[in-house]
C-alpha cells in the first residue's frame, strides 16, 4: 500500500464520517439502515452496508454519536465539546500581547493542523495575510500527519501550494514522515527530509508572520514512538493515528510578525532544499 493509497483511504473514511454527522444533524433519530440509504441516495457514495456499519461502530466508540436501541443520534457531549472548543479558540485568537504577538492554546494535534490550514496559512481575508505572495516556510521535526483534514481543506492546500512556493524542511525521515512528505510534495510543496533547520520548534511562515508551535514533551515523546514503530504500510493503524491526533495534550502556539526573521527563514529553507538533492521528496508521476 503506497502513501497515496493510505491518505486516500483516510480521506474517504473522514468524508463518510462527516456526511454521517451531516445526515444526523438534519434528521434524527435514524437507524443504521436509514443512514446507509441516505448515503447512497442523497450522496451517491459507493459503500456497502457493512462499511457503513463499521463507520457507525467506530463513531459510537469515539462517542461522536449515541445509540438508543436501533436509533442513532449525535452525542450531545460531543457537540458541547466542539462548541466549547470554538469559543475558547475564538477567545484565544482575540487576545493580543503588548508586543503584538498572540498566544493560542489548542488541545489536540488535529485541531492544531486545522488552525494552521484554516486560519494561519493562505487566508487572504484573515488576520495573517501575505499580500506580496512571499514564499512560505514549514520547518518540522516530524512531518505532521494529515489526520482530520476535510476534503475542502485538502483542496485549499492544493491551491495554496500552487499559488505560492512552500519550502518544507523536515528533520526526520521515518516511514510516516515519508508518507506525509510524499503527499504534500505531490500537491506542490518543495520538501526535503532528514535535514535540521535553525528552529528548535515546529515553525511556519505566512508573509512576514511567523507561527511557532510548542509541542509538550509528552506529545513529542508519543509522536516519536509512534513514528519509530511504523516501519511500513503493514504497521500502519489508522485508528491509532486518529487517536493520537485527537488526544488532548495542550499545545501552545505563538504568532508574531517579523520581516527580518521571516526573510531569514525563507533563505535558509531554500538553501537547505537546493543543497540536499538526495534528500528531496520528488512526487511520483502516474504511469
Amino acid at each position: 500500500m503506497s502513501e497515496e493509497v493510505i491518505l486516500k483511504t483516510k480521506h474517504h473514511e473522514q468524508k463518510v464520517a462527516n456526511i454521517i454527522i451531516d445526515i444526523l444533524s438534519n434528521e434524527f433519530p435514524l437507524t443504521t439502515k436509514q443512514v446507509y440509504n441516505r448515503l447512497k441516495r442523497n450522496h451517491g457514495l459507493t459503500i456497502s452496508y457493512q462499511g457503513v456499519h463499521k463507520h457507525i461502530k467506530q463513531m459510537l466508540e469515539e462517542k461522536v454519536i449515541s445509540k438508543d436501541g436501533n436509533n442513532l443520534f449525535i452525542n450531545y457531549s460531543w457537540i458541547k465539546k466542539l462548541s466549547n472548543y470554538a469559543k475558547s479558540l475564538e477567545s484565544a485568537i482575540g487576545r493580543e500581547k503588548d508586543d503584538g504577538s498572540r498566544l493560542i492554546m489548542i488541545d489536540s494535534f488535529v485541531a492544531c493542523g486545522q488552525f494552521l490550514i484554516n486560519d494561519f496559512m493562505g487566508n487572504e481575508t484573515g488576520k495573517y495575510q501575505n499580500p506580496e505572495n512571499k514564499d512560505c516556510v514549514c520547518m518540522w521535526n516530524h512531518a505532521w500527519p494529515i489526520v482530520g483534514a476535510s476534503p475542502e481543506q485538502h483542496e485549499k492546500m492544493k491551491k495554496m501550494f500552487k499559488k505560492t512556493i512552500h519550502w518544507n524542511v523536515c528533520a526526520q525521515s521515518t516511514f510516516l514522515d515519508k508518507v506525509t512528505a510524499g503527499y504534500v510534495a505531490k500537491i506542490g510543496k518543495k520538501v526535503v527530509l532528514n535535514q535540521k533547520s535553525s528552529m528548535n520548534v515546529d515553525t511556519f511562515t505566512e508573509g512576514d508572520y511567523i507561527m511557532q508551535v510548542h509541542l509538550p514533551e509528552k506529545l513529542k515523546k508519543d509522536m516519536h514512538q509512534l513514528y519509530m514503530k511504523v516501519k511500513s504500510e503493514k504497521d500502519f493503524d489508522m485508528k491509532e493515528m486518529f487517536e493520537f491526533g485527537s488526544r488532548n495534550y495542550g499545545i501552545k502556539i505563538v504568532i508574531f510578525k517579523s520581516k527580518e526573521l521571516a526573510d531569514s527563514l525563507r533563505e535558509e529553507a531554500k538553501k537547505i532544499y537546493e543543497e540536499n538533492k538526495k534528500d528531496r521528496v520528488i512526487a511520483k508521476k502516474k504511469r
